[in-house]
């Protein structure tokens, strides 16, 4: 018998099967990793969560996901700058985690600096010269630069990778607004909404686009957006005042109302109610609504104007004249 042989054999095989074992117990560690952190990341309280990945932290000083983590958190608690520094930390950890330069731009926005949001997405440009996303971000970053023909530069990129992306022809539209190439701009959201059909932000612009040329198709493409999202307020707003534009009073308080319901302090359907009821000459209604928006803001000059014309229009000279002189001094102000 070749007692080498067999030696050999049974060396091979308990080599396989320690690598084996050592596999199966490295994915267990992953899953279980995981889980623990799916499971912090449910806690509701951003200080109690926070003291959790810094425990889970020490344990894992290079586990990139728990920064990550421990920076959604500190966003949450309203710690900026530690948000910041963790995502700094994540980066370093993971520098291939594409994710983590989506936030840490988005966190950049905040404070706000463009600047640093850009610089960010940049350097995961040269990394992955091939995310399309990366480029949809830095296009849209450049527009809130006011860099239009930066950010037109990265949407041809994005162009050259998929042909067929809607947000690249949204980002070109809204770029060309901006531009005043308003032609240019109606085309590139027409096509943003036939390769994306429920794209309601296109529908709302091409509305508002539509509405400075007085033509009617604005209100077929508001009514778009909303049919798609019934609970989009900007939408809502938008296609009220088209409405209030148009002097259709009462179809621009069903819209106003309708966001009111959805949230009952904004200060703009309030307002464009007071001022709709004022038009329609139901002036003690009217009042109520522009004295709903002082309680938002006390200091709101149009409001106080609004009211003086309720009163003016109502007989009462006297209290249109105290509203009227507030106004003016916040006006001047």
């Amino acid at each position: 018998m070749n007692y080498k042989f067999l030696s050999a054999t049974f060396y091979i095989v308990f080599l396989l099967s320690l690598t084996t074992f050592t596999s199966c117990d490295s994915k267990k560690k992953v899953v279980e990793n995981k889980n623990a952190i799916d499971s912090i990341s449910k806690i509701s309280d951003p200080a109690a969560r926070i003291a959790a990945l810094d425990k889970s932290i020490a344990d894992q000083p290079n586990n990139a996901k728990l920064y990550f983590e421990r920076s959604k958190a500190y966003d949450q608690a309203g710690n900026l700058e530690k948000a910041l520094e963790n995502a700094k930390t994540a980066i370093e950890k993971d520098t291939a985690q594409a994710s983590y330069y989506f936030y840490m731009s988005d966190l950049f926005m905040k404070k706000p600096s463009v600047k640093n949001a850009l610089n960010i997405m940049e350097r995961l440009k040269i990394s992955q010269p091939k995310n399309k996303m990366v480029y949809l971000k830095l296009a849209e970053l450049y527009v809130n630069s006011a860099k239009n023909e930066e950010s037109l530069t990265n949407i041809e990129e994005v162009l050259k990778i998929d042909r067929n992306t809607p947000e690249a022809f949204f980002w070109r539209g809204y770029n060309f607004r901006e531009m005043k190439m308003y032609d240019k701009a109606i085309s590139n959201f027409q096509k943003a909404i036939e390769l994306k059909p429920d794209y309601v932000d296109a529908y709302v612009i091409l509305g508002l686009l539509y509405q400075d040329k007085k033509d009617p198709k604005a209100e077929e493409y508001f009514t778009s957006a909303i049919r798609i999202n019934p609970k989009d307020t900007a939408a809502l707003y938008d296609r009220g005042k088209y409405y209030q534009d148009m002097d259709s009073f009462q179809k621009a308080i069903d819209d106003y109302k309708k966001i009111l319901d959805l949230d009952p302090n904004k200060r703009n359907p309030n307002f464009g109610i007071g001022y709709c009821l004022y038009k329609l000459k139901n002036y003690n209604d009217a009042l109520g609504y522009f004295s709903k928006v002082l309680l938002i803001d006390p200091k709101d000059a149009a409001a106080h104007d609004g009211r003086s014309l309720c009163y003016r229009g109502l007989g009462d000279v006297s209290k249109a004249n105290e509203e009227k002189e507030i106004a003016d001094k916040l006006y001047a102000k």
